[in-house]
């Protein structure tokens, strides 16, 4: 008996991953949370960050940004706002974004700066992603 769940990443546009894992790790609204076959239901908000699926010595990597996973009977759903493959990031581009969010001035408003501080978040968990 394979002891696996199911997995399926989607968004609103299209289904990323589809298959059987081992174990996952995704970023939840608190923390990283990971998940084996016979987990209990659970459902949760997601975070900003990174996605692990690993299956043997395979490991796919995903970055994703809010949204929702359930697990139930061994089916893992990960319904994400947004979420890309890691080989749909570039580390470069990521990386001269960074730069320029950094060198640019700060913003006067308070607001403004946690807009940035906020892109300068999701730009890094691209980046780290980007970089697996």
């Amino acid at each position: 008996m394979a002891m696996k769940l199911n997995c399926s990443v989607l968004t609103p546009d299209r289904l990323i991953y589809e298959g059987q894992v081992d174990f996952a790790v995704v970023e939840a609204f608190d923390g990283e949370m990971g998940f084996l076959f016979n987990h209990a239901p659970l459902i949760s908000e997601l975070g900003t960050g990174e996605i692990r699926l690993r299956t043997g010595d395979k490991a796919d990597y995903f970055f994703v940004d809010g949204g929702f996973v359930e697990v139930k009977n061994n089916d893992l759903i990960i319904l994400a706002e947004n979420a890309q493959k890691r080989d749909e990031l570039q580390a470069a581009q990521l990386e001269s974004q960074i730069t320029q969010l950094t060198s640019a001035e700060r913003p006067e408003t308070w607001e403004d700066r946690i807009k940035i501080d906020l892109e300068l978040k999701k730009l890094k968990a691209r980046l780290k992603v980007a970089s697996k």
